[in-house]
């Protein structure tokens, strides 16, 4: 992992004392700040990772100028608010500052290595043939459904009995780090289930952590011991009824500064479906990105934060890690309307209107832009490598990701429907349509739109949308690309930050 570069502000200089590996750490003082930049290449970008300020009062008008052109979620304050002038307090909220309790230069550096660390480490450890053994016990029923379903009924009696194993791997901890452990499962009757994880050293049990009821949502964070050598996850359950187990997911833990990066939320629906969203304020003003990832199957996480920091625009990411690899960032009306609420919140948040909203997606993420647009009546709709009726891409078994047969579009059918079943085809194609209906052809945005020609995944659907918005006498700029659905990806992102810089440069002059 690379290194993490500090710019600490203030006046004791701490470099000798936080001195450590994993930390690249520079100094100056508030009075000398003008200088430091001045010597760099370009004194205008922030050029280290994070900004520490360890005065513990703070009031500097260049203080307040530098955090709001500076990018989100890059400040760290050792001051209490108290000591901190209103405006310098106003700054740091607006640019999402973290606060840390902690004072001594070893353990802020410990810290900033422990919860600040580059990147996103997220997995999931799924219940499939290869990953989960089931108990085998007459007694109970056992079946599989999709890939990544695998469920039990019966009578489990009223004392803890082991149901099966996760196959896991050493590597899934690091020693002395806390990964949080969310498991997506569903129950019925009287069933409850609990999580065993059970750590080995030298052939020998060395430490057991038991995960039950709320915790098994809530993220509860699992620690790994200084040194291990293996682990495992015995999955247990008691009383009366069906338990049917899909993941366990594995994050490791920013304790309480983020979900999968700093500023990551995450947020649940009563009926404890995740939705994951990252909302950057950007360094400009002017409208804002949403953008819906697409499939992520092996790994978890946010995607694009690096082309569009470039840009500087106000940004909301949605990922999706239901199923495998997400289920297209839809669901029941509760799901629904959670999505439109962290919209409309961002939104609100840097006083825009619906029309200084762009919607966009690419690939999985494509169906939920174009699905949300009449809920939110965006200025502008960009999608790329579109996949729109999703009872037809999930009808098939036989579907392959990246030349392998993952049957994955089996599980995100019994995500949308609870089951799989022929039947539910018709029904999942019209889903998209029937929310777009709701949409009059006067509120319709522009579209810009990036299309493979022989897209295997939903090319049949590019035809019917293409008709469709004609028939509306929609604005459309659509650049197609010889090629499959997987292939094209760097033509595919400049062709939307092209378009991103093209429709906000039309907002702007019209005065949006």
């Amino acid at each position: 992992m690379a290194d993490i570069s500090v710019l600490q502000i203030g006046q004791a200089d701490w470099t000798s004392q936080a001195a450590t590996d994993g930390l690249k750490w520079v100094h100056t003082t508030v009075a000398d700040l003008p200088t430091f930049l001045a010597q760099q290449d370009e004194p205008f970008k922030l050029e280290q990772d994070y900004v520490l300020l360890t005065d513990l009062t703070l009031d500097s008008s260049l203080l307040v100028r530098k955090i709001e052109e500076w990018p989100a979620y890059r400040f760290i304050y050792l001051a209490e608010l108290s000591q901190i002038s209103v405006e310098l307090q106003q700054a740091l909220s607006m640019r999402g500052a973290f606060h840390f309790n902690e004072q001594q230069p070893q353990t802020v550096a410990q810290r900033i290595l422990a919860d600040l660390y580059l990147g996103q480490i997220a997995f999931p450890t799924r219940f499939s043939e290869e990953q989960f053994i089931p108990t085998i016990n007459y007694d109970w029923q056992f079946r599989r459904s999709g890939r990544f379903s695998s469920a039990f009924t019966g009578d489990f009696g009223d004392d803890w009995q082991q149901i099966g194993t996760l196959k896991t791997f050493a590597g899934d901890l690091n020693p002395n780090q806390d990964n949080l452990i969310y498991l997506d499962y569903d129950a019925t009757g009287t069933a409850q289930v609990s999580l065993e994880c059970v750590f080995f050293h030298g052939g020998r049990l060395q430490q057991l952590q038991f995960l039950r009821g709320d915790g098994l949502v809530n993220m509860t964070p699992l620690k790994a011991p200084a040194r291990y050598q293996d682990y495992q996850i015995i999955v247990l359950a008691k009383g009366k009824g069906t338990v049917d187990l899909h993941a366990v997911h594995q994050r490791r833990s920013r304790h309480g500064l983020g979900m999968f990066i700093p500023g990551g939320q995450r947020q649940l629906t009563e009926d404890n479906q995740e939705v994951l969203s990252y909302f950057n304020p950007g360094t400009k003003k002017g409208p804002m990105i949403v953008l819906f990832a697409g499939t992520r199957l092996h790994v978890e996480g946010f995607e694009m934060m690096g082309p569009l920091d470039k840009l500087g625009y106000p940004y909301l990411l949605f990922t999706d890690a239901r199923s495998q690899g997400g289920a297209f960032d839809v669901g029941n009306a509760a799901y629904e309307a959670l999505v439109v609420k962290i919209i409309r919140k961002a939104q609100q948040f840097l006083g825009l209107t619906s029309d200084q909203v762009i919607m966009s997606g690419y690939s999985m993420g494509s169906y939920p832009a174009i699905y949300y647009t009449p809920d939110i009546k965006p200025g502008a709709l960009l999608l790329a490598k579109p996949i729109l009726n999703l009872g037809t891409f999930t009808s098939s078994a036989e579907f392959p990701h990246s030349g392998v047969n993952h049957d994955w579009t089996l599980d995100v059918r019994r995500q949308l429907t609870g089951r799989v079943d022929p039947e539910d085809t018709v029904a999942l194609n019209q889903k998209l349509w029937h929310k777009l209906d709701q949409l009059s052809a006067t509120d319709w945005p522009q579209v810009s739109m990036f299309s493979m020609d022989s897209d295997e995944y939903d090319g049949v659907s590019l035809p019917q949308l293409l008709d469709y918005l004609k028939e509306r006498r929609v604005r459309l700029n659509h650049h197609g690309e010889p090629g499959y659905h997987e292939q094209k990806i760097p033509e595919m992102i400049r062709f939307m930050i092209d378009e991103y810089e093209r429709i906000i440069a039309e907002m702007i002059a019209k005065g949006r």
